[in-house]
């Protein structure tokens, strides 16, 4: 039977983690120049070599701006170009692409509020 049933109850809040977009001098510029923050959460990233992978395979396209890739958070996070749009769907195919899979796709602002967006307002 299925082993990963058990431990973590999905809505606990040991079990989430805060995702945030790592920043890098690259990813604030793209930033500052009014792109939209994507951080991909990826399975099974664990060296360089991964994170070259991906860094060209995302890197050498127009519609983003920075991409870095967070080995310790193991993100994939990308600022697009201001306007461009990038669908979940084409983000999950350039991983795949690289050779792994997306656990979950996150956008905009809440990204770049890190551990803050837990205090009260």
């Amino acid at each position: 039977h299925d082993h990963h049933e058990h431990g973590q109850p999905e809505d606990s809040p040991s079990a989430m983690t805060e995702v945030a977009l790592t920043r890098t001098p690259e990813i604030e510029s793209a930033l500052i120049a009014g792109g939209e923050p994507v951080v991909v959460e990826v399975l099974g990233v664990v060296c360089d070599f991964c994170a070259k992978a991906m860094n060209k395979t995302f890197g050498k396209r127009d519609d983003v701006s920075a991409v870095y890739v967070d080995l310790d958070t193991k993100t994939l996070n990308l600022v697009l170009t201001p306007g461009a749009q990038m669908p979940d769907a084409e983000i999950e195919r350039l991983v795949v692409r690289a050779g792994y899979k997306t656990k979950a796709i996150h956008r905009g602002e809440g990204l770049l509020r890190g551990s803050d967006a837990s205090d009260p307002a």
